[in-house]
């Protein structure tokens, strides 16, 4: 019998089910909560920034803001492009989640969990270095003029405070979340890996 009719069988009959198959099925339903809860953050993301770049867009257009020069206007719309295209890659990201096929033999299913935890850390060394930059980037030209005239100690409190935070969220924030990631992936291995030396005593 194929392994994936053996995991069939123990979801259609758990109460005839042993203690072997029991703990599979255990196994494989703490694999799929910890799969949904990879999608979140990467659900949660994309539309915490599609809302964001909406929102600067609109102050930008109706907000009457009348700045002087077309670059502050220039940085508020780069400031839309880097949202927008992190939001596209997360959802990107969520898809790539959501198209990894459950059905599939577990020794398949294991092979594509380690497919994308691969991609995932080929991902995190560059796609956050490249959009704090490229949001930084932004945010200096939109504050050129906004800066402009201001009282030098009231420009240099903002930009510590601005330069905390961004550490902050870079330094501890998302490699805080990175280590969540890397965490609930090490453990969708190691219970597929489970899963499939238990199949194997099993058959």
């Amino acid at each position: 019998m194929q392994d994936f009719d053996s995991l069939k069988n123990m979801w259609q009959q758990p109460a005839k089910a042993g203690e072997a198959n029991k703990e599979i099925i255990n196994n494989i339903t703490n694999t799929t909560t910890t799969k949904m809860k990879l999608q979140q953050p990467q659900l949660h993301g994309a539309i915490a920034l599609t809302l964001t770049a909406s929102f600067i867009a609109c102050l930008a257009i109706f907000g009457n803001l009348a700045f002087k020069h077309w670059y502050t206007y220039g940085g508020m719309v780069l400031i839309c492009i880097v949202c927008i295209v992190q939001a596209g890659f997360m959802y990107a990201t969520l898809q790539k989640i959501k198209r990894i096929d459950d059905t599939v033999e577990p020794v398949a299913h294991l092979q594509q969990w380690e497919a994308y935890y691969d991609l995932r850390k080929k991902q995190n060394r560059w796609n956050m270095p490249v959009y704090y930059l490229l949001l930084n980037i932004a945010m200096a030209i939109y504050m050129v003029e906004i800066f402009t005239d201001r009282p030098v100690v009231n420009v240099l409190l903002f930009i510590g405070v601005y330069v905390a935070c961004m550490l902050f969220a870079y330094f501890y924030l998302s490699r805080k979340n990175i280590k969540k990631e890397d965490k609930r992936l090490q453990t969708i291995i190691n219970e597929l890996k489970l899963i499939e030396g238990q199949l194997k005593k099993a058959n």
